[in-house]
């Protein structure tokens, strides 16, 4: 039997049910409101104490103040206390420079620096056929002075803007390299990116070597895939060894040739909502043996490639265990140009467990020899690269391939 209820209690019934909205929404509200309040107070006292600083090392200090330093490491200093590993502030000049590198081209000496703890720059890593690169310079190698001034008489940040400027013109660079000195003049350049070699093997074996993720990367992808597989390659070796990642994006369409379509990953936010990072469309695919050769410096898109590639299309991996860099950045640009770089999200592979802080554990483990230096590694002294020779030459059914002796290995 049906109840009916008089209209009466209907309306209460809907009046008490806005009145409950009303006071959990202001509740919310009105925590939110006091949260930031208690933050502005927080904030206005260490304003207060900033001011006080700064007046009395202006007026106390026997030498001169750079401005503009002290900003960057006041900006520095709030990003360094967030606790978020990967994120940096950009002053515009820098910010400048990391968007150029992610569209495939710089503008400098050829080379990139950091600060390492002694207070002199150590070269990270040299462009190929820049100034840098052609004037012997190598990743390793100290920068003391520049332009004939110790590095320790600056602060790293203002070192690290001298190394860029306008293409045409000069910069003196004093290096130290397993102990000797050198004085050495670059010129700035404007630098395409080379992020993809690649070459035959013994056995038409396909070798592509990705050394960064950028703007370019995918369309020089192509061309190397197309080349080799032109040629007659029956098989395809993979090399992201000391790639430390960069533009997520250009991962797509590179695995867009490889595997058919798939949800290769996906990104998880703050919030707990979960968006698609990278899916493939394509009904293209590589059906060929395969391999990816890593290492500890394997990072970020990297790992997200060779864990792509192991997941969908059962890619051997080959090395030693990746870096574990699984999360995504994203640049936030303020007024002036310069930006703020911050960790916004995990990544989360289709089929495998995630890999932040843990890395990707090679099939294959396999250590080069001890002595083994990687920017000047041949074929013949590169283990990992003969272990994956060796397990694709297995998957072919096709002679082992001689690797030449070093002497004899063309460079």
């Amino acid at each position: 039997m049906n109840k009916r209820i008089s209209l009466g209690l209907a309306i209460s019934l809907v009046a008490i049910g806005c009145a409950i909205t009303f006071i959990l929404t202001w509740t919310v509200s009105l925590n939110q409101y006091n949260a930031k309040i208690a933050s502005t107070e927080k904030y206005e006292g260490v304003y207060k104490k900033l001011r006080e600083l700064a007046s009395s090392a202006q007026t106390n200090y026997v030498g001169d103040i750079d401005q503009d330093a002290v900003e960057n490491a006041i900006l520095n200093g709030y990003v360094s206390g967030i606790g978020d590993e990967y994120a940096m502030y950009l002053s515009p000049d820098r910010y400048y420079d990391y968007q150029q590198a992610q569209n495939g081209v710089i503008n400098g000496a050829g080379f990139e620096a950091f600060e390492d703890g002694s207070g002199y720059l150590q070269i990270s890593k040299v462009y190929k056929n820049s100034a840098a690169d052609l004037n012997g310079l190598k990743a390793g190698d100290m920068i003391i002075e520049i332009n004939g001034r110790t590095i320790l008489s600056m602060t790293a940040d203002a070192a690290l803007k001298q190394i860029t400027g306008e293409v045409g013109t000069t910069i003196q660079l004093k290096t130290v390299s397993n102990g000797e000195e050198r004085v050495v003049t670059l010129t700035r350049q404007q630098i395409d990116i080379e992020s993809v070699t690649y070459k035959m093997l013994d056995g038409n074996i396909g070798y592509i070597k990705i050394l960064y993720f950028n703007a370019r990367t995918s369309e020089q992808f192509s061309n190397a895939l197309n080349s080799l597989r032109s040629a007659g390659a029956g098989s395809f070796i993979f090399d992201v060894r000391h790639n430390d990642g960069g533009l997520i994006t250009s991962v797509r369409p590179m695995l867009n040739r490889l595997i058919p379509a798939a949800a290769v990953a996906t990104a998880e936010y703050a919030n707990g909502v979960r968006r698609t990072l990278i899916e493939t469309d394509s009904e293209e695919s590589l059906d060929l043996p395969m391999t990816v050769l890593v290492d500890g410096k394997t990072e970020s898109a990297a790992e997200v490639f060779a864990v792509g590639l192991r997941d969908e299309m059962g890619a051997m991996l080959i090395g030693t265990q990746t870096a574990g860099k699984g999360v995504l950045l994203n640049a936030f640009e303020f007024s002036d140009k310069s930006a703020l770089i911050l960790t916004t999200a995990q990544i989360i592979p289709s089929h495998s467990e995630r890999f932040d802080k843990v890395g990707l554990k090679p099939d294959y483990v396999t250590e080069l020899p001890a002595e083994a230096n990687f920017s000047t590694l041949t074929d013949a002294e590169d283990t990992q690269l003969q272990k994956a020779v060796e397990i694709l030459t297995a998957q072919t059914n096709i002679p082992t391939p001689t690797i030449p002796d070093a002497e004899s290995t063309p460079e």
